[in-house]
């Protein structure tokens, strides 16, 4: 299953605007909810049919319509038809493999972000796409399966908490993005403390180490393959001159842009950080196997004279002086001691070991 690029063959040839699934089905059937409140009051109800659902939404109220599951392509297009969406954004909707993008016509505010999950127990990155589409007093929702991404949010209207019952949708769709880029702070947390415990057993370093590095270094690109895109999301909405983003909403957008910036900072301090951490163990293996050279050059040094010694005293000729000598044969070992002694206390000296 490809990672940092799907599969555009079913949208091959196909002309602009055309909703077609380009991704993986996670789900058997798509799950819709439907949550409206004001200042006073909420309500949640879960439809099975679309249609049902659109004509559910009050807009006396503010709404938001969560759709799990995105491998059906004619509930986007009703989605469309209500609230007359352009198709060319709505197709974005619906290309899971793309880049976290904005897109603004006159009716709609569609953002395409995504979320991440860290799996600990295998050491790998997950990404979903989810899509937001803000309208006049509506917000949707689009994810790939069911999560619980905006849980938080959830009880924060069930339980009147903070402002967002009491401010307008573009404040809903800040609330939603904010629990997703605030899962890239934890998740990156998570992975980093990983890759930051490596550096402890780089002192003896083993070949497992290496591939684990190279492991953490690709989920590290894929994270921020996923996550950068985002930052040019959050730029274009902040500069967008739509009537559909109020004043008073712009500083809760900027503060989520800085902690889109905060989150792409620490992804390239742990891209780096991996960078580091292989160089450091290509170098602890390169002195450890230097060690192990500087033992057996010392040895061969030494053994050099010696065998010397050996191969003048093993030729065959009839004639060796020393050969007729008594005690010849330990004064061969005892001079082969003393040179061995000698080129030890050289070594020594001059630290080569």
């Amino acid at each position: 299953m490809a990672r940092f690029l799907k599969s555009r063959a079913k949208a091959k040839g196909a002309a602009p605007g055309s909703l077609i699934f380009m991704g993986y089905q996670k789900m058997e059937a798509t799950k819709i909810h439907l949550i409206k409140f004001n200042t006073d009051q909420s309500s949640e109800h879960e439809f099975s049919d679309i249609g049902e659902a659109l004509k559910a939404i009050d807009k006396k109220q503010i709404n938001w319509l969560n759709i799990d599951g995105i491998h059906e392509a004619e509930i986007i297009k009703q989605v469309g038809n209500h609230f007359n969406i352009s198709f060319l954004g709505l197709e974005s909707v619906l290309n899971t493999g793309q880049r976290s993008k904005y897109f603004e016509d006159e009716e709609a505010i569609i953002v395409i972000s995504k979320a991440v999950y860290y799996h600990k127990e295998e050491s790998k990155i997950s990404v979903e796409q989810i899509s937001f589409i803000l309208l006049d007093k509506v917000v949707i929702s689009f994810q790939e399966k069911t999560g619980d991404h905006f849980n938080p949010v959830r009880s924060r209207i069930r339980n009147n908490v903070g402002k967002i019952r009491k401010s307008q949708a573009d404040y809903l769709l800040y609330a939603l993005m904010d629990t997703l880029v605030d899962n890239y702070l934890i998740n990156l947390e998570q992975l980093g403390n990983q890759i930051e415990s490596v550096e402890d057993k780089l002192s003896n370093p083993q070949k497992e180490l290496s591939n684990l590095l190279f492991h953490y270094k690709t989920e590290i690109s894929y994270f921020r393959k996923t996550i950068r895109p985002l930052k040019e999301v959050l730029i274009r909405l902040l500069r967008s001159k739509t009537e559909m983003i109020h004043p008073e909403s712009i500083p809760y957008y900027q503060e989520l842009y800085d902690l889109v910036e905060q989150s792409i900072d620490a992804v390239e301090n742990y891209f780096g950080m991996t960078n580091d951490l292989l160089n450091l163990y290509n170098t602890n293996v390169s002195n450890k196997a230097n060690e192990v050279m500087k033992v057996l050059t010392i040895f061969a040094s030494i053994f050099i004279p010696l065998t010397f010694i050996a191969g003048i005293y093993g030729t065959n000729f009839e004639y060796v002086p020393e050969l007729q000598f008594k005690n010849a044969y330990f004064v061969m070992w005892g001079v082969m001691f003393s040179v061995a002694g000698v080129m030890l206390y050289f070594f020594k000296r001059h630290k080569w070991f």
